[in-house]
């Protein structure tokens, strides 16, 4: 359970959850027993006080019925919380999107794109991405696993400075992180039941994610072919910064939002939105603050191997660090034009890889083969699971 620290923007979570336990006739301790918890506990969470963490909002949903995303749902007029509590049922419509012409066939028919974009797209990824979610989705079933992410993917932001620093918050808040410094965010994501997936994506393509509405969750797809570690940890945070850019085409429920203009007085568009989001998540002021003022770093006092070594540890690119240390003024500006001179030269003549110990290694597809290998133990699985196998090595 993660305090709420005073984030107005999500005290409807506690009322939304005190209306779907409503709805289902279930007392506060009745709730709280099938939870594990205390209704001590539960009562702060129904109160706003505190904001669950993600495996209790996992288990209130699986209990309740309900998509995780509901207890999302912001305030309306005439509703207690987010949701009316004589019409809980149907505030979960927003996930039936029959309605909707399929831009993807299969499980991606939603991805997180505007039209523009996916018309730009290369034509063959949209079978690759099909067949590899129709696989990921069978491993699944096979394995009898959760199909449902436990990390809210329909929450909304503005597309201000300030609304991307808010949800970059609310996140991490949620993956149980806070302003922590993350050695993995792969584990990470894929603990909190996202669907990851490595594969060798057409050229020009260094990811792509779709939303799947029906399971509440999604599909992430990075290139590993052409892209080092620190660059797919990158992408990696911008797809999830572009499925919140992009649900409120395909959550209802939830309000337009604003569009401000980033430092540079440019509007956030939702790739330029999601590549902000993406920065922030992966460094946050508070935690780079942190760490610089622990070392007790003065801004005319880093070295390169200085730099290499703390941007090691937030799994971001020498590049990157370099960029959010000016923007939080943490080196002066003299150093920062050598350093950006010398790391440029390194990546023209090391096809763009990070310095030497620098760099990070990644485990691709743990979770999609750690499922094969569950549902392996049944030899009903054997002829299904060969398919699968060949469409993984197909692709990867």
């Amino acid at each position: 359970m993660f305090v709420m620290q005073r984030d107005s923007s999500l005290k409807h979570v506690g009322a939304n959850i005190r209306a779907v336990r409503l709805r289902a006739h279930l007392s506060q301790a009745e709730l709280a027993a099938r939870l594990g918890m205390r209704p001590g506990p539960l009562n702060c969470i129904e109160k706003g006080r505190n904001l669950p963490g993600a495996r209790v909002l996992h288990a209130l949903s699986r209990i309740l019925g309900e998509p995780v995303d509901v207890f999302f749902t912001p305030p309306a007029n005439g509703t207690v919380g987010g949701l009316d509590t004589m019409v809980v049922r149907e505030a979960a419509v927003p996930y039936m999107v029959a309605e909707k012409t399929p831009l993807w066939h299969g499980p991606c028919a939603l991805p997180a794109r505007t039209g523009r974009e996916l018309a730009g797209l290369p034509p063959q990824l949209c079978g690759m991405a099909s067949e590899l979610s129709d696989a990921f989705l069978a491993l699944e079933d096979m394995s009898g696993a959760v199909k449902s992410a436990e990390l809210p993917l329909g929450m909304a932001a503005d597309r201000t400075e300030e609304g991307l620093q808010r949800l970059c918050g609310q996140v991490r808040r949620l993956l149980g992180i806070s302003d922590a410094v993350i050695f993995d965010y792969l584990e990470l994501f894929e603990n909190a039941g996202l669907r990851i997936i490595f594969c060798r994506l057409p050229v020009g393509v260094g990811s792509i994610s779709c939303h799947d509405l029906k399971n509440a969750n999604a599909f992430i797809f990075l290139d590993d072919v052409n892209l080092n570690a620190e660059r797919q940890l990158y992408l990696l945070a911008y797809e999830l910064g572009r499925l919140y850019m992009h649900s409120p085409a395909y959550y209802p429920h939830l309000p337009r939002p604003q569009v401000g203009k980033d430092r540079r007085g440019k509007l956030f568009t939702e790739e330029r939105a999601a590549r902000r989001f993406a920065g922030l998540f992966l460094m946050p002021e508070s935690a780079v603050c942190a760490t610089v003022r622990q070392l007790g770093v003065r801004p005319d006092e880093w070295t390169l191997e200085l730099l290499y070594r703390i941007k090691h540890r937030f799994g971001v690119s020498a590049e990157a660090f370099l960029y959010r240390l000016r923007e939080l003024k943490l080196i002066t500006s003299a150093l920062e034009k050598d350093f950006k001179g010398v790391i440029y030269q390194y990546y023209a003549a090391h096809d763009n890889h990070e310095p030497g110990s620098s760099r990070r290694v990644l485990t691709p597809n743990g979770r999609i083969w750690d499922l094969a290998l569950t549902a392996g133990r049944h030899v009903k699985n054997a002829a299904d699971l060969g398919k699968i196998t060949e469409t993984l090595r197909k692709h990867g």
